[in-house]
């Protein structure tokens, strides 16, 4: 038996610096929203080794019978451009890691590591294609960032690399909230954090819009609709201002 569950990638909680809401709300708000599971990725900034004990705990008392809320960390460097959200039974590797060595720990405990907003601050130019055999996806469609439409050059790099493409919130506020998830295909029929683990692990997912498979609007017609939508939302933004 099997089961497919609806997941918010990369969600930031009130363990985060600069968010506030707090589990509890996030476990409503998201059930709300029919998802079944919460990714998420509080920053490693302001994180410390002393916080893990205590974060995990309290992701598990949110967690409800209609939700689970999966822990993970916000990597990024000593000057915070590459960003990369993990997750899975792992310690806390530090404030400011060095990417390509953090990479290298996590895919050797069996993690999950995901490139994110990769045309935030040029973190693509510190790319190293070698990466990538350690990586599990990269965000071709963050909500934060990119807005109504995925990133073009990132579905390129995504394509290049043959990395599987993956669509968050980048949850921090209510403006965030958007139709994106990842659909999950769990071995078995119970939504726990090693059923969640393991499918990312195994690439046994899929990003969605809405119902439907997001990869469908990342080309052709779809794509550059969705890039207008986009671009005029910006410019109403920068009139209101």
């Amino acid at each position: 038996m099997s089961r497919i569950v609806r997941a918010a990638a990369h969600v930031h909680s009130e363990w985060s610096h600069d968010a506030s809401w707090t589990l509890p709300d996030i476990a409503a708000a998201f059930t709300k929203r029919r998802y079944d599971v919460v990714l998420l990725s509080e920053h490693s900034g302001q994180f410390a080794a002393s916080d893990w004990d205590g974060y995990l705990a309290a992701c598990a008392a949110a967690s409800t019978d209609k939700i689970l809320l999966v822990p993970g960390i916000e990597y990024n460097d000593d000057d915070n451009v590459v960003h990369v959200p993990v997750w899975g039974d792992l310690p806390f590797f530090g404030q400011q890691p060095d990417i390509a060595t953090l990479l290298g720990k996590v895919h050797a405990e069996d993690g999950i590591s995901v490139i994110a907003h990769p045309w935030r601050r040029d973190a693509w130019k510190r790319y190293d294609p070698t990466w990538a055999q350690h990586l599990t996806a990269l965000e071709v469609w963050n909500r934060k960032y990119d807005g109504l439409a995925p990133s073009r050059p990132s579905l390129e790099l995504a394509r290049r690399d043959k990395l599987r493409e993956f669509v968050s919130l980048d949850f921090h506020t209510s403006k965030q909230f958007f139709p994106l998830a990842m659909a999950l295909r769990l071995a078995g029929d119970e939504v726990s954090r090693d059923a969640v683990h393991t499918a990312l692990r195994s690439g046994a997912f899929d990003p969605m819009l809405f119902s439907r498979s997001a990869l469908r609007f990342m080309r052709g017609p779809a794509l550059r609709t969705l890039e207008t939508l986009e671009t005029a939302r910006r410019a109403v933004r920068r009139l209101l201002r």
